[in-house]
């Protein structure tokens, strides 16, 4: 039985279109606003926006982006590498949390990132608890470019959000209809890729390390007008608005899906749950394709020895796996049977659900085949992995993941 096993991935579609080409000038030619400072009621509640749009909601109440500031698995690593640094003598401030949470960011509410513990959520504003929410998205003005940190000289609270959280609500429609609670416009730029690139492309110290608008970039997947949102926020025909609250409201063929389906998982109880596992599961599988590079034999004689050769391709839009890739595993899992008892294996897991990797297995001898695509960090010392290093603090590392339409 052959067959592979991914921990993280994100896929890709072939869906081709691109609507907002002749406007890509007009935000410099229109200069739309850009704020400088904010407080919290500068920004709505997802749940103020739930009774005029209960569709949209929905789909972004049980995603990611709203599981943003309660991942405990997030909460684990912020929490290391802020005892890291405090133990160094450094302040790693909100880097963290500039783009889980990125209202509490730009308010400064979070007094003390350094012991900000998932326990602490509670006591703050629905805006900040709901990490990247509605009307910190649709305030959007301009492209936030790669955020460049240099935690080695205490820059980390970097990024560059350009919004503008007044009356005008902005995305995709576009010809939106009147409403008594905000204005709407039209805004080229939020069905590109660019858009998304202050939060999925980052560089520390001036080294690549999460850098999935990169990857895509120059592809063909961008050649064909294949954005980011083609594949996380495919479209959908529908209505944008409550159909009861607005009667008059179009019935419209290219409404964007909130669920943003990558691959991360919730961990914990969430909302709408199954819904986000079908997503996921959706994207697998056109993430990538395996084949064998020779015809397998019928049957093998005792003592007789087979060679497999496998072969994956990458189908994304990125490499594979993207993002935190020193934290993700793909690998390959092979299982060879004989009369129901299993006479070679790779790429299994022990009883923790841990692969044979040099973090359980350094000398390679339980599994020594097995075959991984991810990074792994190096710091100034030598040491490795994701248990001794994190991004923050990174100086080199490997890459063996799989470029765009690239094989191995």
């Amino acid at each position: 039985v052959y067959y592979i096993t991914r921990f993280l991935l994100i896929a890709i579609f072939f869906l081709i279109g691109c609507e907002h080409t002749q406007d890509l000038n007009r935000l410099e030619e229109e200069k739309l606003p850009i704020q400088t400072s904010f407080k919290v009621a500068d920004f709505e509640p997802a749940t103020d926006c739930k009774s005029c749009h209960p569709i949209h909601f929905k789909e972004w109440s049980g995603s990611m982006h709203a599981y943003a500031l309660k991942d405990p698995v997030w909460f684990s690593l912020q929490k290391k590498e802020q005892a890291h640094f405090s133990a160094e003598g450094k302040e790693l401030g909100q880097f963290c949390i500039m783009c889980h949470s990125p209202v509490a960011f730009l308010t400064d509410a979070i007094e003390e990132p350094s012991s900000f513990d998932i326990s602490d959520t509670s006591k703050y504003a629905p805006q900040i608890q709901e990490g990247i929410g509605c009307s910190f998205c649709h305030a959007t003005t301009h492209f936030s470019p790669t955020t460049d940190a240099y935690p080695a000289i205490g820059e980390t609270d970097v990024i560059n959000f350009f919004l503008n959280t007044g009356d005008v609500k902005y995305g995709t429609i576009r010809n939106p209809i009147s409403n008594n609670f905000h204005e709407s416009e039209y805004h080229p730029d939020y069905d590109n890729s660019e858009y998304c690139q202050g939060c999925h492309n980052l560089t520390i110290d001036g080294q690549d390390a999460e850098m999935t608008f990169t990857e895509w970039s120059g592809t063909a997947f961008e050649a064909m007008g294949v954005e980011c949102q083609s594949c996380h926020m495919a479209t959908y025909a529908g209505y944008a608005v409550d159909k009861d609250q607005f009667p008059e409201a179009p019935y419209r063929e290219n409404l964007h899906n909130h669920t943003f389906a990558g691959i991360d998982q919730a961990l914990t109880s969430f909302r709408e749950e199954a819904s986000q596992i079908t997503a996921i599961q959706s994207l697998l599988k056109s993430a990538a394709e395996m084949n064998f590079s020779s015809a397998l034999p019928d049957s093998l004689t005792n003592g007789e020895t087979l060679e497999l050769s496998i072969l994956v391709t990458n189908s994304s839009g990125h490499n594979l796996p993207t993002g935190t890739t020193f934290s993700r595993q793909l690998w390959i899992e092979v299982t060879a049977l004989a009369g129901g008892d299993t006479i070679y294996r790779s790429g299994h897991q022990n009883d923790e659900d841990d692969l044979y990797d040099f973090h359980i297995d350094p000398d390679g001898t339980e599994d020594p085949d097995l075959t991984l695509f991810r990074t792994v960090l190096y710091n100034a010392e030598g040491d490795s992995g994701l248990r001794q290093v994190a991004v923050e603090r990174f100086v080199r590392k490997t890459d063996t993941t799989l470029p765009v339409q690239g094989s191995r």
